[in-house]
C-alpha cells in the first residue's frame, strides 16, 4: 500500500515514515526563507499539521512532493507575512544597473564547490525580501508569475527585487572575498 494511502488511514507509522522522509529538505526549505533555526522549525511543524490534516485532498499520489515543498513553501511566506518581516519596494523610475562581468568574475565553474559556502553565506545574509524572492525563483525554480501570485506582488516587483538580490549578493562576495585578501596577506607578512 502506497505511503499517501496508510496516511489517509491514519496509520502512525506511515505519519513518521513520511515526516522522516521529507522533514530535513523541508527544514532546509524553511531556513532558506526564514534565515532562523527556531523560525524554520516552527513552519516546518505547522506544515506537517497541515500536510497530515490535508492529506485527504491529495488525489495524485505522484505530485506528494511538489504538494508538500508548496504547503512549506506558502507556510514560510505566511509566517514572513505575519512578522511583518517581508515588505517589498514597489517598482521605483531607477532601473537597477547589474554587472554581468561582476558575477562571472564571481562564479567560475572550476570554482563552483569552493564558492558554494561563500554563496550560501552571502544568501543568509540578504534582507527578507531579497533572499525570499532569490529562494523562491533560484533555488525553488518558480517563476516570477508564480512568485508574484504567493507573495501578492506584481511580477515586475519580483524581477526587480531578484535583480537587486543578485546585485547584493555580488556585491557581499567580493567583499567577503577581498576581506579574506587582506587576511592571507597578514598573515604571509608576518
Amino acid at each position: 500500500m502506497h505511503l499517501v494511502d496508510r496516511v489517509k488511514q491514519r496509520d502512525h507509522k506511515a505519519y513518521k515514515e513520511l515526516y522522516d522522509l521529507y522533514a530535513k529538505p523541508m527544514y532546509n526549505l524553511c531556513f532558506r526563507f526564514l534565515n532562523h533555526h527556531d523560525d524554520a522549525n516552527d513552519v516546518l511543524q505547522e506544515s506537517f499539521i497541515k500536510i497530515f490534516e490535508n492529506i485527504g485532498q491529495l488525489n495524485n499520489k505522484e505530485l506528494l512532493s511538489a504538494w508538500i515543498k508548496r504547503i512549506c513553501t506558502n507556510t514560510a511566506i505566511q509566517a514572513l507575512k505575519q512578522n511583518k518581516k517581508l515588505k517589498f519596494d514597489e517598482l521605483d523610475d531607477q532601473p537597477t544597473m547589474i554587472n554581468l562581468h561582476d558575477e562571472d568574475e564571481i562564479i567560475h565553474e572550476e570554482e563552483y564547490q569552493q564558492n558554494l559556502d561563500l554563496v550560501y553565506d552571502a544568501i543568509q545574509k540578504l534582507p527578507d525580501r531579497y533572499r525570499v524572492v532569490f529562494t523562491m525563483h533560484v533555488m525553488e525554480e518558480y517563476s516570477h508569475e508564480e512568485i508574484s501570485k504567493m507573495l501578492g506582488i506584481v511580477s515586475g516587483t519580483s524581477r526587480s527585487q531578484y535583480l537587486r538580490a543578485k546585485q547584493k549578493l555580488i556585491e557581499i562576495i567580493k567583499k567577503n572575498k577581498h576581506h579574506g585578501r587582506q587576511i592571507e596577506k597578514i598573515y604571509s607578512a608576518i
